[in-house]
């Protein structure tokens, strides 16, 4: 338990994290976008690209910022892992694909679960850093 209440325990749980949220994009970009978003749409590929980049850039530099003793990096790496893994996870199970879903059986199931398992635990970590003595 001593470790889980660690700063290290939290960064190590948020790298997870964000290995989570990048195994969910590929996914979804393989078997959810396709389904919605023509080939020929460069734009709104353009843009979703952006979204991941721009994602991916602020969650690594939240793991440095967090390693390097910042409070901004364990907050930013909390609000992370509640939005995309948590509030995405519980959102697709609610209205976008309720379990048992049958998008990239069973990849999109696991995905999903796995996500939101780990990122609960990514934010009750991150979470107890910020309970501690600043």
């Amino acid at each position: 338990m001593a470790w889980f209440r660690s700063r290290d325990g939290a960064i190590l749980l948020s790298a997870v994290a964000f290995l989570a949220f990048i195994e969910r994009a590929f996914l979804d970009w393989r078997f959810v976008f396709a389904e919605f978003v023509p080939d020929t749409d460069i734009a709104t590929t353009a843009l979703a690209m952006g979204f991941y980049v721009a994602v991916s850039g602020t969650w690594l530099w939240a793991l440095a910022a967090a390693a390097r003793g910042g409070r901004g990096g364990i907050v930013a790496l909390l609000v992370l892992s509640l939005l995309l893994l948590v509030g995405l996870g519980i959102g697709t199970l609610v209205s976008f694909c309720p379990s048992v879903c049958q998008t990239a059986w069973p990849l999109g199931e696991l995905s999903n679960w796995a996500g939101l398992v780990i990122g609960l635990l990514a934010a009750a970590a991150t979470g107890l850093q910020l309970r501690g003595p600043r």
